[in-house]
């Protein structure tokens, strides 16, 4: 017997994934258009970033803190008995830190570096983001300052 697909099967194949990528695209829409609308200028995991403040969370329920006196590390570990490295971004406030970490992969550890460098920048701690803590990055014609 030779196995044909009917347009039925077609169709119960087909149509439970559009419906997934469609709701799929309408979730990421809002989600912009939120971002948008509170002026994020730069996001990692659920934390986002604005020019005066960190939202940790999205929607009506998000969470707002000031970015004075915050600060933003990016760091890559293996955490012991795993064999895959993760990535983690801690912000540091006086209360309590705030912690995500992700998978690492090249983009997880691209975005984790520059999600704690421009927070670094917009929280006032310019000299040592831009040099990265140890000078790396810094053109000749800049100053150490």
């Amino acid at each position: 017997m030779d196995p044909k697909l009917s347009p039925a099967w077609i169709g119960v194949l087909i149509v439970p994934m559009l419906i997934m990528m469609t709701m799929a695209y309408v979730v990421e829409r809002r989600q912009r258009r939120r971002d948008h609308e509170d002026g994020v200028l730069l996001s990692f995991d659920d934390l986002r970033l604005t020019r005066t403040h960190l939202l940790v969370g999205s929607g009506p329920d998000a969470r707002w803190f000031p970015l004075g006196g915050l600060s933003a590390t990016a760091t890559t570990t293996a955490p012991p008995g795993h064999d895959a490295d993760e990535v983690h971004v801690i912000i540091e406030n006086a209360g309590c830190d705030i912690r995500r970490r992700l998978p690492y992969s090249y983009g997880s550890s691209g975005d984790a570096q520059m999600f704690a460098i421009k927070f670094n920048l917009l929280a006032g701690h310019s000299s040592a983001a831009a040099r990265g803590g140890d000078g790396v990055g810094l053109r000749t014609d800049q100053s150490a300052a």
